[in-house]
């Protein structure tokens, strides 16, 4: 799948059947009647934020759950697993889209 590399909208505005993306190098026209898909592109580096701030905390919770886990909890077993196909997909959206964490 391709993605399209920065730079990213820091601000969308609308104008009859097209929206207006508006970028830190000019404005770029993406015509689509879809709202929800050129704000979630409005807030993709929000987003990256968000996911960059939160990994280090899944990760230490990952680090407590596991040690519960070797001290014998089948609760914190299946918490560890879920929490760490969570990170992994979060690394694998950073990667995907170029960034670093």
């Amino acid at each position: 799948m391709n993605h399209t590399p920065g730079p990213f909208p820091l601000k969308i505005t609308q104008s009859d059947d097209f929206f207006v993306i508006i970028t830190n190098q000019g404005n770029h026209y993406a015509k689509t009647f879809d709202p929800t898909a050129a704000h979630l592109i409005a807030s993709a580096p929000d987003l990256l934020e968000i996911i960059r701030a939160l990994l280090p905390h899944a990760s230490n919770e990952w680090e407590r759950l596991d040690d519960l886990v070797h001290r014998g909890s089948r609760e914190s077993e299946n918490a560890a697993t879920e929490l760490d196909n969570l990170i992994d997909r979060a690394h694998k959206i950073v990667a995907k889209i170029g960034g670093k964490l």
